[in-house]
């Protein structure tokens, strides 16, 4: 069994200094970065890849105001950005997810986490020990301990066409997802094993929790698609592939 479908759904942007998307850059200048949740239809139901940013974040671009992350982070959301209103969108309701893939626990991935409080969440063993316990995970509404957790560790065949790929760097536990479909076969999610395509393909470092270990997901990222070939790559939170289309109301 492939997936039916894999719908690519707009979920806002936040603006974040550039010396985080490019290492190699000085701080000082914001970039405009896209945020994403992914919707892939299964003959056992829908299944969600990450839950966008925060409520709190919605016509708050001053949420980080005197803090730290001032100047460095300035979300970009919408009342229709919420996790909630997205799904709607596609005709879903937050209760009809049967799992939640969590890439991992950051505020522009994992901020709808709340709203499914009775759905099995996969996250990494080591990114929901981090997460628990590092304040530098924020907002809360990130790092919700009494949620339906579905820990795992490693590479994980979630079900035939879903596979959860370890690639942890960015952060402790990150985790990428490779989706097989009916329509367009082997789709590999990098989320934030590369933000950009100019990250992946010219090994430009980015904002990371370890930059040894995301370099080494990257490798490891590169020998798949050397293996499997997939059709699509999508990355992170790419400007320039988002402008290309293929996201809702197409499907891959």
């Amino acid at each position: 069994m492939t997936v039916k479908k894999l719908y690519i759904l707009s979920a806002g942007s936040c603006y974040l200094d550039q010396s985080a998307v490019n290492r190699n850059l000085p701080p000082g200048k914001l970039v405009n970065m896209p945020v994403w949740s992914f919707l892939l239809e299964t003959e056992d139901g829908p299944i969600l890849i990450d839950t966008g940013m925060p409520d709190s974040f919605v016509n708050n671009p001053d949420y980080y105001k005197g803090t730290k992350r001032e100047g460095r982070l300035v979300p970009n959301m919408l009342e229709s950005d919420t996790i909630v209103n997205v799904l709607k969108r596609v005709g879903y309701h937050t209760d009809d997810m049967q799992t939640v893939i969590s890439s991992h626990l950051h505020l522009d991935h994992a901020g709808g986490n709340g709203h499914f409080r009775n759905t099995p969440i996969i996250i990494q063993q080591a990114e929901f020990d981090t997460a628990m316990t590092d304040d530098n995970y924020s907002p809360l509404e990130c790092r919700l301990p009494d949620l339906q957790y579905q820990i795992i560790e490693g590479d994980y065949d979630l079900l035939p066409g879903i596979k959860i790929l370890s690639t942890p760097g960015h952060s402790p536990g990150h985790q990428s997802v490779l989706v097989t479909t009916e329509k367009s076969g082997p789709v590999l999610l990098t989320l934030d094993g590369a933000y950009t395509k100019q990250n992946f393909e010219n090994d430009l470092p980015f904002l990371s929790f370890n930059s040894e270990m995301a370099a080494k997901s990257l490798r490891h990222l590169k020998k798949l698609i050397q293996e499997i070939h997939p059709t699509v790559v999508f990355f992170g939170h790419d400007n320039r592939q988002a402008s290309k289309g293929r996201t809702f109301p197409e499907f891959l």
